[in-house]
């Protein structure tokens, strides 16, 4: 390591563990700093103090949610090298001082990433923390935009689950709960009461051609129209938050779209399976660039870890376990190409005949098979990105052509 000192941080939303050794393992100083501007110039103290210049200092920092972003971005600035750890990583790296007790303490953690750091500078090359504020950004908004989206989704459900009490016969003449038809029923008449007492025209004018299916279910209906009126200012208040939901949302995605690179998502949408959506999820969470990956069959090989749907093996002796998907990575990036495998068997007949394959000759389950399909749709994504071209479909002759270079050059 051709460092002078090692600088670890465990960060937390108030406070900052620290801890700076020197490059023989021999430790200078350790202790807790406030996350503020005092903070930040009690460390640059301690730095002088110890002779040690951010530039000859290796800054291991623990990821914690969104707390460490502030330091990591302000130590690369001042010049330091910085990486990331995630704390599932960092657990492994366990201190020789802790092995046998377990303990588990903030001092425990940055004496660990300082100790792993020493020993394994050399492998933390693809930890290091790049200074990229506009794809950060994007991610935040994604993040938002799916908390927002589950948000519409529960609030969904409840609505639904309120119109099962005040007006269950609207569902039970099959009106979609969140149509457009069923926006003016429920704003004329939200019982079946109100909805009896209105005249025929107006009846007709709301439902059209469901109205003798709504005036059946009506009839039939069990619920008390007393306490379906009693109820009814809590579906309306559900129906209104569901509504302004669904204009953030709406808000959230125009503000996502100009910020992502236009070229980049036309060429991952021009793959059979990825739609507008997917492409832009792919986009925000894949790397700007794969510059230093490796081969194409390398990058892919680590795209499938970053996103967590790499096999998980689990062998001691002859027993052997199942391999099961090890979901540890970003999850809306996995579920981005699970959704663009699924729709790829509609839209794309080469995979959908590979996936019938899977399933027929090679008898594997579903799920197996569809995981197979993520990873050839993930071998595309990669292959166009790296020649910066759009997908174009080989024809079977190009297929067998180049299955028959690959044999001859296995031969030879």
């Amino acid at each position: 390591m051709t460092k002078n000192h090692i600088l670890g941080l465990d960060i937390a939303q108030h406070s900052a563990v620290v801890q700076l050794d020197r490059a023989d393992g021999s430790k200078c100083w350790r202790g807790t700093l406030t996350t503020d501007q005092a903070g930040w110039q009690q460390l640059e103290q301690l730095l002088a103090a110890q002779d040690a210049r951010l530039a000859d200092t290796l800054v291991v920092i623990e990821a914690t949610g969104v707390y460490h972003l502030a330091w990591a971005e302000r130590l690369t600035k001042a010049g330091a090298e910085v990486y990331v750890l995630n704390p599932l990583l960092a657990a492994r790296l366990e201190s020789a001082a802790n092995a046998l007790r377990g303990h588990k303490t903030d001092r425990i953690d940055v004496a660990r990433l300082c100790e792993g750091s020493r020993l394994y500078y050399a492998e933390f090359a693809r930890f290091r923390y790049q200074s990229r504020p506009a794809q950060q950004g994007l991610k935040q908004l994604d993040h938002a935009r799916r908390q927002l989206r589950r948000t519409l989704t529960n609030l969904k459900k409840s609505f639904k689950s309120h119109l099962e009490l005040v007006f269950p016969a609207l569902l039970a003449a099959r009106i979609g709960p969140y149509t457009v038809r069923a926006g003016r029923i429920l704003a004329a008449a939200p019982t079946a009461g109100a909805w009896r007492a209105l005249s025929e025209a107006k009846r007709r004018e709301l439902a059209g051609d469901q109205r003798a299916a709504l005036d059946q279910a009506c009839t039939e209906t069990l619920t008390d129209e007393a306490l379906a009126q009693a109820c009814v200012p809590a579906m309306r208040a559900l129906l209104q938050a569901q509504q302004a939901m669904a204009d953030q949302l709406h808000d959230c995605q125009e503000e996502i779209t100009p910020r992502l690179p236009a070229e980049r998502v036309a060429l991952i949408a021009s793959i059979p399976g990825f739609g507008q959506h997917t492409a832009a999820v792919m986009a925000t969470y894949l790397p700007p660039s794969f510059e230093g990956w490796g081969r194409r069959k390398h990058i892919a090989a680590r795209v499938q870890a970053l996103f967590g749907f790499d096999p998980r093996l689990r062998s001691s002796g002859k027993p052997v376990g199942n391999l099961k998907m090890f979901k540890r990575g970003i999850e809306a990036g996995r579920t981005a190409l699970f959704q663009a495998a699924f729709c790829s068997l509609l839209h794309d007949e080469e995979n959908a005949l590979y996936y019938k394959r899977l399933r027929e000759v090679e008898k594997k389950e579903h799920k197996e098979a569809l995981v197979d399909v993520m990873r050839k749709q993930l071998r595309r994504l990669v292959a166009v990105l790296c020649r910066a071209r759009p997908f174009e479909q080989r024809s079977a002759s190009a297929k067998t052509q180049r299955a028959g270079r690959k044999k001859s050059h296995r031969a030879a």
